[in-house]
């Protein structure tokens, strides 16, 4: 009744459902032919495939490192979605450096294409600094000393510098993974001018921090004991059980003495 069609029977290659998912990464002005391209291929085959390979058990490696609690997880969802982030890892910066490599050959002006660009320079051209409180921050606390405040002051310092020289320990651990995989790979990289490093560091930063956030998150929810299909909440579902589950457990741990109990009740 029908005839047949060949075009029914084609299945995608690994590649062009790659492609096809990422499309828009591959889009150029400059550029008329639509579809995946012998370059676009040789960049899949030669750097995408290879270092998202290489990556992914030095992630894991390093996520059960820096957030120890994630190795006792053993529920299948919460698993599944603990390798999603493992294999994310990389993959966003990989397809951000394409575009930026192909920016540089054409010549392309990142001034004019990224508009923030003069601000990213002062955040990411130099190493970040610690902001530490002042005097002039607790000009509101009338009730205290000169003597209190420097004593407040050289305590809570201690604690922001603690917890700064942890979180760039962080980063540090993992841009020492992925760097070093991804220039072996990707050796253009090594071409790029001054404006190129800017817009490298901008996308090296977001990929740590998508990494940061997600390892994040898995440890909250093993923390406070979420149920295993609430991996999937999205995020202001999730924030709402969150606060729920975090009063919580701030006042199981917070109990109010018995005394102050039954002049509560009283009242």
């Amino acid at each position: 009744m029908f005839e047949d069609d060949e075009d029914d029977d084609y299945v995608l290659s690994e590649f062009e459902n790659w492609y096809d998912e990422n499309f828009m990464y591959f889009k150029r002005e400059s550029k008329k032919e639509i579809g995946p391209t012998l370059d676009i291929y040789i960049f899949y085959s030669g750097v995408y495939c290879r270092v998202m390979q290489e990556l992914k058990s030095a992630v894991r490696k390093l996520m059960l490192k820096q957030y120890p609690l994630i190795e006792k997880e053993y529920r299948p969802m919460v698993l599944e979605y603990i390798d999603w982030v493992v294999a994310s890892a990389g993959h966003r910066l990989l397809l951000n450096l394409y575009v930026l490599i192909q920016d540089e050959k054409e010549g392309v002006d990142l001034w004019e294409k990224y508009p923030d660009f003069e601000n990213w320079i002062h955040l990411f051209a130099k190493p970040q600094q610690v902001d530490l409180i002042t005097e002039a921050d607790l000009v509101k606390f009338t009730t205290f000393t000169n003597e209190e405040k420097k004593e407040l002051i050289e305590e809570e310092n201690k604690d922001i510098i603690r917890f700064f020289n942890l979180q760039e320990n962080f980063k540090k651990e993992y841009y020492d993974i992925i760097q070093p995989i991804v220039f072996r790979y990707y050796p253009a990289l090594q071409d790029m001018n001054y404006d190129g490093w800017i817009i490298y560091s901008v996308h090296i930063r977001e990929d740590y921090e998508d990494y940061k956030y997600r390892c994040e998150h898995i440890e909250t929810f093993i923390e406070y004991e979420f149920q295993e299909e609430d991996i999937h909440l999205k995020y202001d579902e999730f924030q709402a059980k969150f606060r729920i589950k975090y009063n919580e457990k701030w006042e199981r741990e917070h109990p109010f003495p018995e005394s102050g109990m039954k002049e509560n009740n009283s009242t």
